[in-house]
């Protein structure tokens, strides 16, 4: 191999490595993102909160009390 060759390859390696390094840094999220993503959860829940009826809100209340009891009876075994 000549060792303009070996230079060649060595340029690519770097090349392609600042191109992963760049999109790696790019595409990572930021915290605020992130807080973004919780935030807008919170409120997606609380507006399916808002929509459920009363009687809704009573069946998922005992659904919910039905797994803990579940859960305590296996804990308890």
């Amino acid at each position: 191999m000549k060792a303009d060759d070996i230079l060649i390859q060595y340029v690519w390696i770097i090349v392609i490595g600042l191109f992963l390094i760049v999109a790696g840094v790019y595409l990572y999220p930021s915290d605020k993102n992130k807080l973004d993503y919780i935030e807008e959860k919170l409120e997606q829940v609380q507006k399916e909160k808002e929509v459920l009826t009363q009687k809704e809100q009573e069946l998922k209340n005992l659904a919910t009390e039905k797994e803990w009891e579940e859960v305590d009876k296996d804990t308890n075994k």
